[in-house]
């Protein structure tokens, strides 16, 4: 008998949980025991290999989560009749309650805690409360985001990011991505996010400002998408790089992985803290050297002056001046990405994360 799987997220667009749950359905679709249906809010799926992928999907009408959507939502589990629902976000999570309560024979698996942000609002952490009582299982992908959130331990389990090692392989020639993208200078660094509050592009120019000082052989390469609430953000950063043609932004790509490829060094910088960032492992991979904060759980594969560097409160010359002397060492560099490379491959596997995750599963069904 198949086990039928209902995962809801608000959209597989781009972020490190989209991607995480695009690798999931990936090692789950061949399978031939499990029936995988995904709901989203909006209809927009920018990961084009997930049409290749055996799963059915089915877009909620509107593209914002409001009153209706408890309603909308638990019709289609009523039409589906998932024996597991697997939730992606504090907000569908709590849409998923109206269905779990009335049909309780479902599963609820919530995948909710993505980060570890120092601080949590009252009402994110009253709402995370209910969620987690009238869930069967808790996931995260970090041991900071339990400690940050504070799920009750025994239905909580830590599962790490897996990766698919295939989207690295046959990557297109590197100096034709560098010509195509204008990388034109001897060393590229690269920060794959979002444009948010969460994530300080501001900051990673900065530094690239600061760095230009120093020498003038570098590319700074910001790269991710933005929505109508973060255009203000974007359009500042913007502003600050106009003027610096080695400041490069690219809103939105599907080719990270040929960008990173190319690289020679990953930057993220999101002082409100990370689970378990899908960036941060994409430059492992590749094997390069990742400067990143030293908050959540970044600190959990990264270690400081071992495969990269940890910061927290350095000044962007402190943070340039960093830069200038590791890019001066390639040995160094070499050594760190190296380090990387072997932990990812050994402990950050698609086939290690999807086996976890079916142990969830099962567990829950005996």
């Amino acid at each position: 008998m198949k086990i039928k799987i209902l995962f809801f997220i608000g959209t597989l667009g781009s972020g490190g949980k989209e991607r995480r749950l695009l690798e999931l359905l990936t090692f789950l679709s061949p399978k031939n025991h499990y029936e995988l249906v995904l709901v989203t809010k909006k209809s927009e799926v920018l990961f084009k290999n997930f049409f290749d992928l055996n799963v059915k999907w089915i877009s909620l009408k509107s593209p914002k989560l409001k009153l209706g959507s408890f309603g909308e939502f638990k019709e289609i589990v009523k039409s589906e009749k998932p024996q597991i629902i697997h939730t992606w976000g504090s907000k569908q999570t709590l849409v998923a309650l109206y269905s779990i309560i009335f049909q309780q024979k479902i599963k609820l698996v919530n995948s909710q805690i993505t980060s570890a942000p120092p601080k949590i609002t009252l009402m994110e952490r009253l709402i995370s409360r209910l969620n987690f009582h009238f869930s069967s299982a808790v996931l995260a992908n970090s041991f900071a985001g339990i400690n940050a959130f504070t799920p009750p331990l025994h239905k909580s389990k830590v599962i790490y990011n897996g990766l698919n090692f295939d989207r690295f392989k046959d990557l297109p020639n590197k100096n034709e991505i560098k010509k195509k993208y204008g990388l034109n200078k001897k060393f590229t660094l690269i920060m794959v996010a979002s444009f948010s509050s969460n994530k300080d592009y501001l900051r990673f120019f900065k530094v690239g400002l600061e760095l230009n000082k120093l020498r003038d052989d570098t590319v700074f390469l910001g790269v991710g998408y933005y929505d109508k609430e973060n255009e203000r953000y974007y359009q500042d950063c913007l502003e600050l790089t106009k003027d610096y043609p080695n400041l490069k932004i690219i809103p939105g790509c599907q080719e990270i992985e040929a960008l990173v490829n190319v690289c020679d060094l990953g930057l993220l910088f999101s002082p409100n803290g990370e689970g378990l960032s899908n960036s941060i492992l994409e430059y492992m991979t590749l094997g390069r050297p990742v400067i990143a904060n030293d908050a959540g759980g970044t600190k959990e594969i990264i270690q400081n002056n071992y495969n990269g560097y940890l910061v927290s409160d350095e000044s962007p010359e402190e943070i340039a001046e960093m830069i200038n002397k590791l890019l001066n060492d390639p040995n160094k560099m070499m050594e760190m990405g190296r380090r990387s490379e072997e932990r990812i491959k050994s402990e950050f596997s698609l086939e290690r994360m999807g086996q976890e995750f079916e142990t969830v599963y099962h567990s829950l069904l005996r």
